[in-house]
């Protein structure tokens, strides 16, 4: 018996500093991850600071068919509204509009992901919904020390083609009175943290 309670004593002894690690390792790790996407948010609100009239993080509305969707960002800007879906990946990327998986290539190693454009089109649809007579534009941005080799989808951008890529947008018809009208509409539906938005016309962090 008392070998048998040494033993467990052992093994608690082992077992626990090793779950301790563990656990401060995945605190860092995800600590890491926030601060890259607080790092790279800023940087997509630099380069498009000019252009927003207001925006949105991390809020839920109706997917229009009876459920709720969650959107990272939507912002407001002269043409319209303008929804942005962030990936922090780098390295070679290879993807379409038409095929279901796309390709990371990075370290020598080869990665499979589901197309992006899928879902941000299931989300400007659901937004559509709720603001059907204006344009609602999407990007893409990958946030890390991506290249797409044979070029980059439409609706697709990198952080150094950003400011480029939005020039398109940037050249069509302004509406800013039906726009914030639309907006303020969906400020009143959307939820945030479990709570209605803060009405208003300003930035949200």
């Amino acid at each position: 018996m008392m070998s048998c309670h040494i033993l467990v004593e052992n093994i608690h002894s082992g077992v626990i500093p090793t779950i301790i690690l563990l656990v401060v390792l995945l605190l860092i790790v995800v600590m890491i991850r926030n601060k890259r996407k607080r790092d790279s948010s800023c940087q997509i609100v630099t380069i498009l600071k000019s252009q927003i009239r207001a925006e949105i993080k991390d809020f839920i509305i109706p997917d229009g068919i009876g459920g709720l969707l969650e959107i990272e960002h939507l912002m407001l800007i002269d043409q319209g509204l303008l929804l942005i879906e962030t990936y922090p990946m780098g390295g070679n990327l290879f993807g379409s509009e038409k095929i279901d998986q796309w390709t990371q290539i990075i370290h020598g190693r080869s990665f499979k992901f589901a197309n992006p454009l899928r879902h941000i089109r299931t989300s400007r649809q659901a937004i559509k919904v709720l603001a059907p007579k204006i344009p609602i534009f999407c990007r893409i941005i990958f946030t890390t020390d991506a290249i797409f080799p044979k070029g980059k989808p439409d609706e697709v951008s990198i952080l150094d083609s950003l400011a480029e890529d939005m020039q398109l947008i940037n050249a069509e018809p302004v509406i800013i009175d039906e726009a914030q009208q639309y907006w303020d509409r969906i400020m009143r539906i959307a939820r945030k943290d479990g709570q209605a938005v803060k009405r208003g016309a300003g930035v949200d962090g």
